[in-house]
């Protein structure tokens, strides 16, 4: 995987789906992500992950890939966020990096035709999704 520092190779792209990474040696379905897999067109994707200081990294792969650092393999698996990939929630129309008081760059701001997508990092992944209203 290609580590990237900016989200600005996201937008324009078709998102045909996300994956939830998680850690399930020992947790339970409730677990939290540890990663989200944005899956493009041409078998590509994009892996927005904590790095140790707690600030998002933004890593280019082959859809669908486990991180190197998921080892042992068979203790991860991908949980699938429905909404995301699905029409109004596929074409990325703008990214906006989310920066702390330090100015480090801990989270994105997706937004789609009919929803804004927030990706945070911190101790795991946190995905927030709102949908825009169609009255203002």
């Amino acid at each position: 995987m290609t580590e990237r520092t900016s989200g600005n190779l996201l937008t324009g792209h078709r998102i045909r789906a996300a994956l939830g990474i998680t850690y399930v040696a020992g947790e339970t379905e409730d677990a939290t992500f540890e990663a989200l897999e944005l899956l493009r067109d041409a078998e590509s994707s994009v892996v927005l992950s904590c790095d140790t200081d707690w600030t998002l990294k933004v890593n280019e792969g082959n859809w669908p890939e486990l991180p190197a650092w998921c080892w042992p393999a068979e203790s991860w698996a991908f949980r699938k966020i429905e909404e995301i990939g699905n029409p109004g929630i596929d074409v990325i129309t703008s990214t906006s990096s989310l920066l702390d008081s330090t100015g480090e760059n801990f989270g994105i701001l997706l937004e789609f035709s009919t929803a804004w997508v927030t990706v945070s990092s911190g101790e795991s992944i946190t995905l927030e999704i709102k949908h825009k209203s169609s009255h203002y």
